[in-house]
């Protein structure tokens, strides 16, 4: 439980912390502007799951427990899964089951995937979304918990990316 509080309160920072800058920077009319932004916000998101994977997997591996896969994988759902949840709400927007203004409170509700929203469609209405941002955005939304899982199984396991990436 106490791991599940850590994800969530990290994943709150994000929201804030995104929201920050996507008020002061993602407004702008200026095209790369924007696309830096939707950069930036992303890997804060990517970033701050990424530091809630490692400070868990600090933790278990300090207190000498193994932990096992399917907690592993709760933990890397709870990362995702408030993403997930507004995505499909999205998509229902998107073909009609709910209001399609439900567009407006997604951009709100994820904050990092704010400015990518605005670069597919400025508009309020989730209608105006062409079925390609409705995919990016999907896989943006799977984001947090790549970044988490890794995190935490390099951290749990003592690898650095450079033993990793030229493991001989």
């Amino acid at each position: 439980m106490k791991s599940v509080l850590k994800i969530f309160g990290f994943l709150i920072f994000a929201e804030i912390l995104t929201i920050f800058i996507d008020v002061t920077l993602a407004f702008s009319g200026h095209i790369l502007l924007r696309m830096i932004c939707a950069v930036c916000t992303a890997g804060i998101l990517a970033g701050l799951s990424a530091q809630a994977g490692f400070s868990i997997a600090e933790d278990t591996r300090k207190k000498h427990i193994k932990p096992k896969k399917s907690e592993i994988s709760g933990l890397t759902l709870t990362c995702t899964a408030p993403y997930l949840i507004c995505w499909t709400a999205l998509l229902s927007a998107k073909c009609g089951i709910i209001q399609p203004e439900f567009y407006r409170i997604y951009k709100l509700l994820c904050a990092p995937f704010l400015s990518t929203a605005n670069l597919f469609s400025d508009d309020v209405s989730a209608l105006s979304l062409p079925w390609s941002g409705v995919i990016c955005l999907f896989l943006m939304s799977l984001l947090p918990g790549t970044a988490f899982c890794i995190s935490y199984l390099m951290t749990y396991h003592q690898k650095t990316v450079s033993q990793i990436m030229y493991k001989k």
